[in-house]
């Protein structure tokens, strides 16, 4: 499951390999959801592919707290903040 892999990615210090073929597929669901910056080298010769966890987006760190990550985002990283635009505005 790949928010089980998210939670043990924002629970160790980055940057972070990974080899195994089923954690690498969750790696590409969570880089294509936005969560996380992943290099992925292909195979080459006999050398299995690898995938490195490079970096937790803004978008990341919002959804482990969004969803109450017990292991919250790396200490390391700035917290965010952001507030959306909104359409209505109720002074005008």
């Amino acid at each position: 499951m790949a928010h089980a892999l998210f939670k043990q990615i924002l629970a160790t210090p980055l940057p972070m390999r990974f080899h195994s073929p089923s954690e690498i597929d969750r790696l590409k669901d969570l880089r294509d959801a936005g969560y996380v910056k992943v290099a992925f080298s292909p195979p080459q010769g006999a050398t299995p592919p690898c995938a490195t966890v490079l970096e937790v987006t803004n978008l990341g760190r919002a959804a482990a707290r969004y969803f109450g990550s017990t292991y919250g985002p790396h200490p390391d990283l700035p917290s965010l903040a952001f507030v959306l635009p909104s359409r209505h505005n109720p002074a005008g």
